[in-house]
């Protein structure tokens, strides 16, 4: 069967294109650092310094409203930024810079840079249904939803007029994978997929963007929430350049219809995270000076309303929403909030305070446990807690173990406490298994209370409410905070403080990368 004309076009071009195995080669670079093959911050570093405009991007990335927290200094190098953002997140921005510095430059014409768009859109809404339910690979996720927009973006560079006649076709009601395969020759999935099969990416990124049935199962594990996730973005945003906003309903009715099953997300669920989505394309595309070219896209939201949305939603999480996630059986009880925290810009500027000491002891090589040391008696300041202690991983012992402690002494706590790496599903265990922050507002709610590890209420018999942080490195638990209080009903840290806890964790990450025996 003779190869379609558009299909022969596109790989010409692709023999043709000297730019395009140099993209492939830096891809592979920066992505093996995802997969734990090369993880070490000076690569990543070097990585990003190699290239002159890829480092001035991501400096402007880090600076815009979507990632640099108010009040904070600029970000004036490839360093900081790594420890204000963290790895994954400066993985996943370099990523998506690289596309837009070795494609959309090829060809600058309207419908390559709406391609572009689209493709940001989908890594937006796949970060952000993982960040829902499963964080720590909330990156990963986005990176993969960018990525299944490759065989679009070269098809729309390489044969314009085929996927021209692609939208006009599908505008007449013929499917997109119909028509992508009759005018194009293979469907964008396939296209993509032979574009990236020379790129040398780990295989945990390749599989993630295999194509999904008609009808998508509840995922059982991390790689298959990331792949899930990333064709659900994909399919978002697909529909959503489709119908446009005047068409929200319809795009969200096909979407529930499709994935709400698997990803266990009704109506509501799947508009807030389109609009939270919007907000965060919008926020990028103008990071990285895009908004022009993708305004017919995306809906038009005030950097402050976005900003704050994100902020509210991110406490909607800490406060119940992952805490029910993490439970399921009724934690929702212990999410009635009654007190307040201390105050928020206080607390935060106090946890801001922190991020130059912990600088100076990375910069000093003071190693890891001044680290976990300077961000634990900052969250107990600043958080008004009773105590506030880092458990580490031991994988020797298959324990977690204190390592950090404020409020209480350090050496009573290791003689008393050693959480199993693995053991009777608890509270604990949960969160830590999700990568997800949990608040509890009262402990001595019955669905919670027996849900607790053993240790807690004999070591911290006073504890009435607490705050679990995951620490994270590719995805794998590698130790969390623990920081309670002697008041039931504290409501959990808001947008501001959750903005400055981020920070020191990503610097805790940091710390971890660049020791990696203190693993």
């Amino acid at each position: 069967m003779p190869t379609p004309p558009a299909l022969q076009r596109i790989r010409e071009a692709l023999r043709e294109d000297i730019a395009l195995p140099a993209l492939g080669q830096a891809v592979s670079n920066v992505s093996r650092m995802a997969a734990g093959e090369s993880d070490t911050v000076d690569q990543l570093a070097q990585a990003i310094l190699s290239d002159v405009s890829l480092t001035q991007r991501l400096l402007r990335c880090a600076n815009s409203p979507l990632y640099r927290t108010r009040d904070a200094a600029p970000v004036t190098t490839v360093s900081r930024a790594l420890m204000l953002l963290g790895f994954d997140q400066v993985r996943s921005l370099a990523l998506s810079m690289m596309l837009v510095d070795h494609l959309v430059p090829a060809a600058r014409a309207r419908p390559v840079m709406r391609a572009f768009g689209q493709a940001l859109g989908a890594s937006s809404v796949a970060r952000c249904t993982l960040q829902r339910r499963w964080p720590s690979c909330a990156e990963e996720a986005a990176i993969a939803a960018m990525f299944r927009n490759i065989g679009r973006l070269i098809a729309t560079i390489h044969a314009p007029d085929a996927v021209a006649a692609v939208r006009d076709a599908v505008a007449g009601g013929q499917p997109e994978s119909q028509a992508v395969r009759t005018l194009v020759g293979r469907s964008f999935d396939e296209l993509t997929l032979e574009v990236v099969s020379g790129w040398g990416l780990p295989a945990r990124i390749e599989q993630s963007l295999q194509p999904l049935g008609s009808a998508p199962s509840s995922p059982r594990s991390s790689q298959e929430w990331v792949r899930l996730a990333s064709a659900f973005g994909d399919e978002s945003a697909n529909l959503a350049r489709r119908h446009g906003l005047a068409g929200r309903d319809r795009t969200i009715a096909t979407l529930v219809r499709r994935y709400g099953d698997a990803l266990d997300m009704d109506a509501e669920g799947i508009h807030e995270v389109l609009a939270r989505a919007d907000q965060e394309t919008l926020l990028l595309a103008q990071a990285l000076g895009l908004t022009d070219a993708i305004a017919d896209d995306v809906p038009a939201v005030p950097v402050a309303a976005a900003s704050a949305g994100r902020r509210a939603e991110t406490t909607r999480e800490a406060a119940g929403g992952r805490s029910e996630r993490v439970d399921g059986r009724g934690a929702s009880g212990a999410g009635a909030s009654r007190a307040a925290t201390p105050a928020s810009a206080d607390a935060s500027r106090q946890l801001l305070s922190t991020l130059s000491r912990i600088s100076e002891a990375l910069a000093g090589s003071q190693g890891i446990g001044r680290v976990v040391q300077i961000a634990t008696d900052a969250l107990r300041e600043s958080l008004g807690a009773m105590h506030a202690v880092y458990f580490a991983r031991d994988d020797a012992a298959g324990t977690y173990r204190p390592r950090a402690a404020a409020g209480c002494e350090l050496a009573a706590l290791r003689g008393r406490i050693a959480m199993p790496l693995q053991g009777a599903p608890n509270l604990f265990h949960a969160a830590l298994a999700r990568g997800a922050d949990l608040h509890i507002a009262d402990t001595g709610v019955e669905a919670v209370r027996n849900r607790l590890p053993p240790w807690l209420p004999t070591v911290f018999p006073e504890a009435r409410g607490f705050l679990l942080l995951p620490v994270t490195v590719d995805g794998k638990p590698m130790g969390f905070f623990y920081a309670d209080r002697d008041e039931a009903g504290t409501a959990p840290p808001d947008g501001e403080q959750l903005d400055a806890i981020r920070l020191l964790r990503n610097q805790v990450v940091l710390a971890l990368r660049t020791e990696p025996v203190a693993r």
